[in-house]
């Protein structure tokens, strides 16, 4: 019997890059950030046309007016949710840039979990999730 014999269909090895189940992981981190972008767009927003209504006021606001911080709001946003879009496609740049956006959002959102503790954990969680999808099974986007 020849070793080619040995490799049936359920026991042969995949191509490396060969799409498995695991791109639904990569699909949900790529849905998550385009929805924290549109989240953060539309805080941002807020912020703009009223600050009065965001959780900060303007003594409140670190580093700025509570107007600066809607601006910067709604370009991380538009930022996070392309990241997102690209990452369904497979890019190389997105799972990276993906990675570095959900270390920083891991990393901010432990800082302030005494502000909001159940928020906190609920973000660092899916960054988790976000971060261990991208790296571990990103590239098999790129056959789907």
């Amino acid at each position: 019997m020849s070793s080619a014999d040995l490799h049936t269909p359920s026991t042969s090895r995949r191509a490396e890059t060969e799409a498995t189940g695991w791109t639904g992981w990569v699909a949900f981190a790529a849905v998550m950030m385009m929805l924290s972008g549109c989240l953060s767009g539309i805080l941002g927003f807020l912020a703009v046309i009223n600050n009065n209504w965001t959780m900060w006021n303007n003594n409140g606001a670190p580093y700025g007016s509570p107007y600066a911080w809607g601006w910067w709001s709604m370009a991380v946003g538009l930022v996070v949710f392309a990241i997102g879009a690209a990452l369904l496609r497979g890019s190389m740049f997105a799972r990276t840039v993906a990675v570095l956006v959900a270390t920083a959002s891991l990393l901010s959102h432990f800082v302030s979990l005494n502000i909001a503790p159940v928020w906190s954990i609920m973000v660092i969680t899916i960054d988790i999730l976000v971060i261990w999808a991208v790296v571990l099974h990103g590239k098999e986007m790129k056959d789907v």
